[in-house]
C-alpha cells in the first residue's frame, strides 16, 4: 500500500442551517501519509486541524473530494481495523473499570494485543479494577493511549496526546512513542504543547502547517516542511490482506458493555420494580376486564418513559462527553452499536411486561389464556422496537442539551395520538390512523379483547404497520448516528 492516509482535493464547509451560506474551513486539500512516516500537523486555533482528523477518521464527510484511510474509504469502519486513536476531550462511561474498557475495545479489532500488555505499556496495571472516571487527569490520558494501542495498530492518530500528563506519564508516553517508531508504526500527531518539540525534533519526518482559510489566501492552505529524520523502513506491510474485524466479536463486546452499564444503573432496577409496586394501588373493585386494561396501560406508560427518557439521556451523555466520538473512530460499525442497544433493551422491556402481568393477574384475579399471552408478548415486542428506534433517532439528531426536551415533547405527541385528547374532527382522526402509535395501541388492547371503539382495528394491519415503522425508525437511527453533528 503506497499511502495509509490520502486526501484528494478535499474541501469542507460547515452549514449551520439550510438557509445560511456556510463557513468554509478547508479548500482543495491534498495530503498523504506514507508507511513509516512520523507526521506532525500544526496550525493556529481554528485553522481546521481537528476537522482534518475527523475527515481522516470518517467522522464527517467532505463537502467535496475523497478521503481514504488504509486504502479504504474513511467512513467504512473496516478502515480503522489497524488504526489507534487518541482524541481530545474524551470522558469515560462512569460505570466501567479500566480493565472493562480495554476488554471492550479489544473486542473491536481483529488482531489485538493482550489487555495485560496494554496495561503494562502505560503503567496502569495497579489501576485495572478502578473505575475509569476516578482516574487522575494524567491516568485518564494514559488509558486513552492504551485504548489506542490495544488494536495492535499500524497507524496512530494522536490529537494532543500529552495533555494533562504528569511528569512520569509524560516520560513514559515518549518512551512508548520511541518504541512505536522502532516498530515502524506510522504516526500522525497534532500538538500545541511546546514541551513536545524537543522530542519531535528527533522523531518527526515531516511537518505540515495548516493555514486558516480565507478568501484572500493565496496558494495552498498547507505548507510542508521535510526534516532530516529518515522514514522508518516498513517491510511486509500488506494491510489489504489483513483479517477483517469480526462483526460478531464487536457486537458481543458492545453488548456486554451495555449489560454492565444497565446492571449498575439504579434507575433501571427501579423501572423493573415500579410497575409491580403501582399495581398495589389499582382498586380491586373494578371489573376484571377493566383491571386488565389498567395494568396494560400502566405497562405501556412506563415503557414509554423508560425508552424515551432514560435511554435518550444515556446516549446524550455519551455524545456530549466525547465517548461516542471515540467509538465512531474505532472499527465498531453503526449497525453493531445500534443493534447492541436494541438487543439489551428488549429483554428488559419484555421482562417488565411479563413480571407486571403475572403480578397483576395474581393480585387482581384476571387471567389470560395461552394464545393471549403469546399475542400480548408479540404486541409489546413489536411496539418496543419502533419506539426505541424513534428514541435513538431523537438522541442522535438533536444536540445533547435538547434531547430530553425533545423526548418529553415526543411523549406528549404520543399521548395525544393515543387518544388522551379527544378530537372531534374527522380529518384529524383519519390522520391519527396513519400513526404507528395508533396501531401499537390497537394491537396491544385487541390482544386482551378490549374494545377500543376505533375504526380500522385489524390485527394483520396493525402488525404490518408496526413492522414497517420498525424498519423506518431503525434506519433513521443508524443514519442519525452516522451524521452526528456533535463530532463536527
Amino acid at each position: 500500500m503506497e499511502n495509509l492516509i490520502e486526501l484528494k482535493n478535499v474541501s469542507k464547509t460547515f452549514q449551520k442551517s439550510f438557509f445560511s451560506k456556510g463557513k468554509r474551513i478547508l479548500k482543495n486539500i491534498n495530503l498523504t501519509v506514507k508507511p513509516g512516516e512520523f507526521v506532525v500537523l500544526r496550525g493556529d486555533n481554528g485553522s481546521g486541524k481537528t476537522t482534518i482528523l475527523n475527515l481522516i477518521l470518517g467522522l464527517i464527510k467532505p463537502t467535496s473530494g475523497q478521503v481514504e484511510l488504509m486504502g479504504i474509504e474513511s467512513k467504512n469502519p473496516e478502515s480503522k481495523n489497524r488504526v489507534g486513536v487518541v482524541l481530545q476531550e474524551t470522558q469515560f462511561p462512569k460505570h466501567l473499570s479500566v480493565l472493562e474498557l480495554l476488554d471492550l475495545f479489544r473486542g473491536y479489532y481483529s488482531n489485538p494485543i493482550s489487555t495485560k500488555e496494554a496495561l503494562d505499556r502505560v503503567s496502569l496495571t495497579d489501576k485495572q479494577n478502578s473505575k475509569a472516571i476516578s482516574l487522575s487527569g494524567g491516568q485518564k490520558q494514559r488509558l486513552l493511549f492504551a485504548l489506542a494501542l490495544i488494536g495492535n495498530p499500524q497507524l496512530l492518530i494522536l490529537d494532543e496526546p500529552t495533555r494533562n500528563l504528569d511528569e512520569d506519564g509524560y516520560r513514559e508516553f515518549w518512551q512508548q512513542i520511541y518504541r512505536c517508531k522502532e516498530q515502524s508504526i506510522t504516526i500522525l500527531m497534532v500538538t500545541n504543547n511546546q514541551s513536545d518539540w524537543d522530542q519531535l525534533n528527533s522523531l518527526a519526518t515531516r511537518y505540515i502547517t495548516l493555514k486558516k482559510f480565507s478568501e484572500d489566501l493565496e496558494g495552498s492552505q498547507i505548507e510542508i516542511e521535510e526534516s532530516n529524520v529518515p522514514v522508518s523502513p516498513v517491510s511486509n506491510l500488506n494491510l489489504d490482506a489483513d483479517q477483517p474485524t469480526s462483526s460478531n466479536n464487536a457486537f458481543f463486546a458492545q453488548l456486554w458493555c451495555e449489560v454492565l452499564q444497565i446492571s449498575r444503573t439504579p434507575l433501571y432496577l427501579l423501572g423493573i420494580v415500579l410497575p409491580v409496586v403501582l399495581i398495589l394501588f389499582i382498586p380491586k373493585d373494578n371489573a376484571p376486564e377493566g383491571m386488565k386494561k389498567a395494568v396494560v396501560v400502566l405497562i405501556s406508560a412506563l415503557l414509554l418513559t423508560l425508552f424515551s427518557l432514560q435511554s435518550a439521556n444515556q446516549i446524550s451523555i455519551e455524545r456530549s462527553e466525547g465517548w461516542l466520538k471515540l467509538l465512531r473512530a474505532s472499527p465498531l460499525s453503526s449497525i453493531n452499536y445500534i443493534a447492541s442497544k436494541i438487543v439489551i433493551y428488549l429483554p428488559i422491556c419484555l421482562g417488565v411486561v411479563l413480571l407486571t402481568l403475572i403480578t397483576g393477574s395474581l393480585r387482581l384475579g384476571f387471567s389470560f389464556d395461552l394464545f393471549q399471552w403469546m399475542r400480548l408478548f408479540i404486541a409489546f415486542l413489536l411496539t418496543a422496537i419502533p419506539l426505541f428506534g424513534l428514541s435513538l433517532t431523537i438522541s442522535y439528531w438533536f444536540k445533547p442539551k435538547n434531547v430530553n426536551t425533545m423526548s418529553v415533547i415526543s411523549l406528549l405527541i404520543i399521548g395525544v395520538i393515543s387518544g388522551l385528547v379527544d378530537f372531534d374532527n374527522l380529518l384529524v382522526e383519519n390522520a391519527m390512523v396513519l400513526s404507528p402509535v395508533y396501531h401499537a395501541q390497537s394491537l396491544i388492547l385487541s390482544t386482551i379483547n378490549v374494545n377500543i371503539d376505533k375504526q380500522h382495528s385489524d390485527f394483520v394491519l396493525d402488525l404490518i404497520w408496526l413492522l414497517w415503522a420498525s424498519g423506518v425508525f431503525i434506519t433513521l437511527a443508524v443514519w442519525a448516528y452516522q451524521r452526528d453533528s456533535v463530532t463536527e
